[in-house]
């Protein structure tokens, strides 16, 4: 089970659930290109992304912050 902060989870909805439950909630950096960008600009291809995971069924849910 993931990490909490203060003892509690981010309550948010859960589509699998079909209701609010508790979520572990971080943040990762990101590629937003699938294909290969020039080498010069391949620090300009990358977003933060936030990551969400249901604590009671694992469904991950990934969204691009931009």
């Amino acid at each position: 089970m993931p990490a909490d902060v203060d003892g509690k989870y981010q309550q948010e909805h859960c589509d699998t659930c079909g209701d609010d439950t508790p979520h572990d909630v971080t943040m990762e950096i990101q590629s937003t290109h699938t294909d290969s960008p020039r080498k010069e600009n391949q620090k300009f291809a990358k977003s933060p992304c936030r990551v969400t995971t249901c604590t009671v069924c694992d469904t991950e849910t990934r969204t691009l912050q931009r």
